[in-house]
């Protein structure tokens, strides 16, 4: 990316990284080991050394001007951004493969590809998105429910879902199908489904990611130290992590 930038205006950037994104700091985080959350999902883990070297290389990049320190809203038309040179990469999921496709110029199109991210010292990992299907415990439909769950698992309707929405099969044999298999934007995201790690499962994630990214800004406008902000971000989530402590504390009661 450095030599990247060499190549570009000031106004131009290898990296786009949207400061009110979560995915970004997190992911780098998960490439060095950092768990998150620590003690069962009890208490946040950003003062401990594998957060603070991923948040200290995520502000780098804003730093030496790798990235600008934009928010999404500030991004007009991010295809016409890849079109004009201004952008050269951006983090994100396959939904971006058919807005690629259609979005952008006839030139543009013979010049772009995904990969799979990369990590210190190799490959590196990713998270895997998507969602889950749950069958309620208390449901008095589960017969019915348990079909339709059978039924999105099939192999075959997994690639129509694909060929609907764009959304890419979870279970392997899908992918052996040739919409898949020879698809060269695809690729990368089958490889990295082998490198996939969950963000923490807790009710509470979703609050966290926002806090992540919302302290994350402080760091990067320089309204705060590093220091400050890793220890501003662990007092906060804590706090949102009060009730999950007591109510496993009461569980754990004999």
């Amino acid at each position: 990316m450095k030599k990247m930038k060499t190549q570009m205006s000031d106004r131009q950037f290898p990296l786009l990284m949207p400061t009110n994104e979560w995915a970004q700091p997190v992911i780098f985080a998960l490439n060095v080991g950092s768990p998150i959350l620590r003690d069962g999902g009890r208490y946040g883990a950003f003062e401990q050394p594998q957060f603070r070297r991923a948040f200290d290389f995520y502000l780098s990049l804003y730093r030496q001007g790798l990235a600008s320190p934009v928010s999404s809203s500030q991004v007009s038309n991010l295809f016409q951004e890849f079109e004009r040179g201004n952008i050269a990469m951006y983090i994100s999921g396959p939904w971006y493969i058919g807005e690629f496709k259609n979005r952008l110029d006839s030139t543009t199109q013979k010049k772009w590809m995904t990969a799979a991210m990369p990590g210190p010292n190799g490959p590196g990992v990713s998270t895997a998105g998507g969602s889950s299907l749950s069958l309620f415990a208390a449901s008095t439909h589960k017969r019915e429910a348990w079909i339709v769950m059978e039924y999105l698992s099939r192999p075959s309707v997994q690639l129509e879902f694909y060929r609907l929405t764009g959304d890419l099969p979870p279970r392997k044999s899908a992918w052996e199908d040739t919409t898949l298999a020879n698809n060269k934007y695809t690729r990368a995201f089958r490889d990295q489904l082998e490198r996939v790690v969950p963000t923490p499962q807790v009710p509470e994630w979703e609050e966290i990611a926002t806090t992540i990214y919302e302290h994350g800004e402080q760091a990067i406008r320089m309204a705060k130290t590093v220091d400050q902000t890793l220890a501003s971000l662990d007092q906060d989530v804590n706090a949102m992590l009060e009730k999950r402590r007591y109510l496993l504390s009461q569980a754990s009661r004999p």
